[in-house]
């Protein structure tokens, strides 16, 4: 999996000055793997914050080994890769091949029949499950055997934890949504958008589109709402993301929905003043891991 070529830039990195790589063992790392970026958050659980953010953007990279190569490179140019005495490492998939059962129903030995049901499980895939204690669901799950492999080479004999970004985004989104009406949200990213409907029974509905173009994209969000009997003319699309006030994406949206606005951070967490110059609605699915147990 070694590579010379390096398709990778850091884009942002914020680092509090009282954190030190000294106090990893109280703090946990996060890693968010998807098809355009790595990034990177450590949270100091002495104090519940947000204290280190690194993003590396992925640069004329287009499958998972190429993902994998990247991944390794990283690590050896990021610190915090290279650390191995965390409290917690958690890591964070984004792809297109998940399901959501319900727990009653579910058994370990059929996981992949499960996933095949929703989605193409190739040979090169591993398996996972991550259970949602609120939901009481499994989300069925896979990751690219060379993505995986990277992690575990990077921190030999130690559990890490693997979750689906739908988990993170599920568990932060029904902590904010109004429980009250069923609501729609969106999490983009370039090239896809994650839509979740939420209401008073919990998650509704959860589903990753693929689009090219703001047409497709907002085909896929208009359909959702009115497979789900949402009137575009009258609710209101929170967002979070890639996506900016003044973006093509936003814009498409408010042109088809009556109200968007762009979501917060999590609450129940807090951030190092070096986040503050960062736009609310950026890097949720980040901070979202620290919620999933």
């Amino acid at each position: 999996m070694n590579t010379t070529s390096i398709h990778f830039r850091l884009s942002h990195k914020i680092q509090d000055e009282a954190f030190s790589l000294a106090q990893v063992s109280t703090c946990n790392l996060y890693i968010s793997v998807s098809h355009k970026a790595i990034r990177l958050a450590v949270v100091d659980t002495n104090r519940n914050k947000f204290v280190v953010l690194q993003d590396y953007e992925l640069i004329s990279v287009f499958n998972p080994q190429q993902i994998a190569e990247q991944l390794l490179l990283i690590a050896t140019d990021s610190p915090l890769l290279q650390e191995k005495n965390w409290l917690t490492v958690r890591v964070s998939v984004s792809n297109q091949h998940f399901t959501l059962v319900p727990e009653t129903l579910y058994d370990p030995e059929h996981q992949v029949d499960y996933l095949r049901l929703h989605a193409q499980v190739n040979h090169h895939e591993v398996i996972m499950a991550y259970r949602h204690n609120g939901l009481e669901a499994m989300n069925i799950f896979a990751i690219d055997a060379a993505i995986h492999e990277a992690i575990l080479y990077t921190f030999p004999e130690r559990q890490v934890q693997f979750v689906h970004q739908t988990s993170a985004l599920t568990k932060s989104i029904l902590m904010q949504a109004d429980r009250t009406a069923r609501k729609i949200y969106a999490f983009i990213e370039r090239n896809y958008v994650t839509v979740l409907v939420a209401g008073p029974a919990g998650l509704e509905f959860c589903n990753i589109f693929h689009y090219l173009s703001p047409e497709d994209f907002i085909y896929y969000v208009v359909f959702v709402m009115q497979e789900m009997k949402l009137n575009p003319e009258q609710e209101t699309i929170t967002v979070w993301g890639d996506i900016t006030h003044d973006s093509t994406l936003f814009s498409t949206l408010q042109k088809y929905i009556r109200n968007v606005k762009l979501g917060k951070k999590p609450a129940d967490v807090e951030y190092s003043y070096k986040f503050q110059d960062l736009f609310e609605h950026r890097y949720f699915e980040l901070y979202s891991m620290h919620l999933c147990e």
